[in-house]
Formats: C-alpha cells, structure tokens, sequence
C-alpha cells in the first residue's frame, strides 16, 4: 500500500521529525534527555531492577546504562546497591526525586496527548492509535530482522550489494 505524495515526506521521516518535536518538547519542560526521560519512565514502571535487566528492556548500550546509573545517583534521583543474592548484579531504585520527575513525566505526557487530539473524534483516535501500534509492530520486526542480519553486508533498495 504504498502511495506517492507528492511534496509530502515519506512516512518514516514524518515519524523522525515527530520524534524530534517531542524530544525537544520533553527536553524544555524536564532539563534532561529524552533517553534518560525513558530510562525513568522503566524504572518508575518496573520498581527496582538490575543494570542489565535495564540494558535489555531499554535497548541501551551497557556502558550509557551505567552513565546514566552513576550521572542520576550525582542528581539525586536514583540509588543502587548490589544484589545480595548475585553480587554480579547492580540494582537501581529510583529516589523519591526521581518518582517525583518520573510522575511529573505521565502527566505532561497525558496533558501533551490531550492536547495533540484536541478536536479529532474517538473514531480517529482509534484509527490513529492503531495505525502507530501497528507501526511500532512493523518497526519491531524489522529491527529484530536487522539484528540477526548485521553481520550482512548493506544492501541497496533492489537487495543488491551496495
């Protein structure tokens, strides 16, 4: 299904720009990245977890996991501690100053949603929703396709070596 639109950018840069919209919304309203918004967002979601169970989760390097790690217990807005049944293991918590950013955070995100759909109806929010979900599902196995293929040299459009 995929369809000229002359003037219009492809989807996928749409969705960049999108991205760096929100970011840079994010970024205004909390003084930190938007990686760092999302590794607080998990921690707030998942309570006190390892560093490498974070590593996972978040798709993240292991050492800007551990930047991070070390960057937010300076600020205040985490602690960890090792884990007394795997001392390989690092556990993070976050602080009561980073539950307070990481609160802040779904509010601004429920404010921003509100205001982002202002005026369209629940039928267009629906489709809207599940269009990204089903984008983000596209996005997903690709990305997954692409992590078994990296080892393969890049390929053009025609699926020939560049």
């Amino acid at each position: 299904m995929s369809k000229e639109h002359p003037g219009k950018p492809p989807l996928p840069a749409l969705i960049l720009q999108l991205s760096r919209y929100q970011a840079h919304l994010y970024a205004t309203a909390f003084g930190m990245s938007q990686s760092r918004l999302l590794f607080l967002r998990e921690l707030m979601r998942t309570g006190e977890i390892s560093q490498a169970e974070l590593v996972h989760l978040l798709g993240m390097e292991g050492t800007l996991v551990t930047r991070f790690v070390k960057d937010m217990e300076r600020s205040g807005l985490l602690t960890h501690r090792r884990d007394p049944h795997d001392n390989r293991f690092i556990l993070v918590t976050l602080t009561p100053a980073g539950q307070d950013i990481a609160r802040r955070m779904a509010v601004f995100s429920h404010t921003l949603e509100a205001q982002l759909l202002e005026g369209l109806s629940e039928e267009a929010v629906a489709i809207i929703r599940q269009g990204f979900e089903q984008i983000q599902e596209k996005y997903s196995s690709l990305t997954q396709a692409g992590n078994r293929s990296a080892s393969n040299p890049a390929r053009d459009a025609s699926g020939t070596r560049e």
